[in-house]
């Protein structure tokens, strides 16, 4: 029961990214990456295991998942790039001018301990992507194999962070560098080898849920008060705390074959969401222009309304023409590998 959840978040980022939204979109991605490391870990112990051959399919199937979608995206804004220079846009994206610039845009590969400072990046967002890559190679060569290795992990990733308190006080290593992530990734880890101990908060788990992403979301607007009144950065904590909690719930939902059909396809718009939005955005500035800020790749909340559904359908024809192909063609994949 994650679909619904992935498409949520990904819509908290695009509210900071287009619409300035601040917070929830940061903690959307740290959230991400809790989920990606409680996922990633569960399909590789249960499903792939630590086998060459497991390796090889879990690999293939990461790269089915991500970059033939990416591509797409990344060809369509490459087209609109060069057709809308008079356009404001975000100041990373703009065409590479070497080969390792056009490398790393094919490959989402940042080669930076923070990605997010490499540019041009022509699909803005990608740096969260060159991030989960990392963490999808160390939980596949066996970082979160066993419980112990696990909570290692996290008590790293805890000493990382004290470290930056101590010697390196930037915002941005405990957020968008590669090691930052790793807290958030080693939480989700944990949290698969003590899922079956952990107990829900309430009896009914659908009233937990709703008070788990009520909390999440008070967390995320009023983290500047929460900060002001309590001691610097807690509410990036309490984030952690509240997703941990709502990932072990939601695992535990029990729910109808047609609720999961439909959590099922919402979770599909929740990728293209992410790599879509600031294409989008372009496309929507350039031929719709109702609600553009004057000098900026934002958009006012006049816009909200027209520019979600100009981009629900938008991925929801890459999703049909794009992901129901490789879906199928991962399907018949795996059938063969079986």
């Amino acid at each position: 029961m994650f679909g619904i959840l992935r498409t949520i978040l990904a819509v908290n980022v695009i509210l900071l990214h287009i619409f300035n939204v601040p917070a929830l979109g940061n903690f959307s991605v740290t959230f991400f990456f809790m989920l990606s490391g409680f996922l990633m870990t569960l399909v590789v112990n249960e499903k792939y295991g630590f086998t060459v051959k497991g390796f090889f399919v879990f690999w293939l199937n990461r790269i089915l998942r991500l970059y033939p979608l990416y591509w797409v995206v990344l060809l369509c804004t490459v087209g609109v790039l060069m057709m809308s220079s008079g356009l404001t846009k975000h100041p990373h994206m703009y065409l590479p001018s070497s080969l390792i610039e056009w490398g790393s845009n094919l490959t989402m590969v940042y080669a930076n301990i923070v990605p997010s400072r490499i540019h041009p990046r022509i699909i803005p967002p990608s740096w969260a992507i060159s991030n989960e890559l990392v963490y999808y190679l160390l939980i596949s060569l066996g970082i979160s194999r066993t419980k112990t290795r696990s909570v290692i992990w996290f008590l790293i990733s805890v000493l990382y962070f004290i470290y930056t308190y101590l010697f390196y006080d930037l915002d941005t290593f405990r957020y968008g560098a590669i090691p930052a992530a790793s807290l958030a990734f080693s939480i989700g880890a944990v949290l698969y080898w003590y899922k079956e101990k952990l107990p829900i908060i309430l009896k009914s788990k659908s009233i937990t849920v709703l008070l788990m992403l009520t909390a999440f979301y008070l967390n995320g607007i009023y983290n500047k008060e929460i900060q002001y009144y309590l001691i610097k950065d807690i509410s990036i904590y309490m984030n952690l705390i509240i997703s941990f909690f709502l990932i072990n719930t939601l695992y535990k939902v029990k729910t109808s074959n047609r609720l999961r059909k439909i959590d099922n396809y919402v979770g599909l718009y929740s990728y293209p969401f992410y790599i879509c939005h600031y294409l989008v955005a372009l496309i929507y500035s350039y031929f719709i222009g109702i609600g553009v800020i004057e000098g900026s790749f934002k958009l006012s909340f006049n816009a909200l309304i027209v520019y979600f559904v100009f981009l629900g359908l938008f991925t929801a024809l890459i999703i049909h023409f794009i992901d129901y192909p490789i879906e199928n063609y991962r399907k018949k994949l795996k059938k063969h590998l079986d």
